[in-house]
């Protein structure tokens, strides 16, 4: 026993300092990607939605296109609609992959411009969650909240910024129990926020090379 223990606080000693090198280094930079400190601090609609979130993320980036070009990828997201832009395949895996065209839509559609107050998102099977703010090519605000905010830049560019705020997906349902709330938070802060920013980044390149292949034909 007394051959292990030099073992063991080596292996311990490695997944802290690999525990505070993601807290303190990697999780800042994937939850502000793309953003400036003052866009991650700044108020966006549906802040006041979560008060006192326990997940806040802000990620941010330029597209050569115009608001009223990239409006229309950004209201017709959906389980069933046009799905996500994402990675597809993951999307599958976690039951939100049906799309109008069988993957992320490539075009426009118009039946699913509609899209106003009080109207549901599909999210996956069993998931509809209500469209809580919406000004159309301003901002759209899902549920408590997911936000995405264009910023006109004046130059035939626009700003998306899009940000998460909530109690978490694992630990919100787990709320009210409290041995299971801190395994749900756990979860949440090492596996799910990351595979949050990994989609989300890429759901956000894919409405950049939408938008600006629509405003190039």
């Amino acid at each position: 026993m007394r051959y292990g223990t030099p073992k063991w606080l080596g292996v311990g000693a490695a997944v802290a300092a690999a525990g505070l090198a993601y807290h303190t280094a990697l999780r800042p930079r994937m939850n502000r990607w793309g953003a400036t400190q003052t866009e991650a601090r700044r108020p966006l609609p549906g802040d006041e939605l979560s008060p006192d979130p326990f997940l806040h993320s802000t990620r941010a980036i330029t597209i050569d296109a115009p608001p009223y070009a990239v409006w229309p990828w950004i209201a017709q997201v959906g389980y069933g609609r046009a799905g996500w832009y994402s990675y597809d395949w993951v999307e599958r895996l976690m039951f939100a992959g049906r799309y109008a065209e069988g993957h992320s839509a490539t075009w426009i559609h118009p039946e699913l411009q509609d899209l106003r107050e009080g109207d549901v998102v599909p999210f996956g099977v069993g998931v509809r969650i209500p469209v809580t703010a919406i000004e159309p090519e301003k901002y759209l605000v899902i549920g408590k909240s997911w936000a995405f905010v264009l910023e006109d830049l004046s130059d035939g560019r626009t700003r998306l910024l899009v940000r998460t705020r909530g109690p978490g997906w694992v630990r919100a349902p787990l709320q009210r129990i409290p041995v299971l709330r801190q395994i749900g938070a756990a979860i949440d802060y090492a596996i799910g926020e990351p595979l949050h920013h990994f989609m989300e980044r890429k759901m956000m390149l894919g409405v950049v090379e939408r938008a600006e292949a629509l405003v190039r034909i």
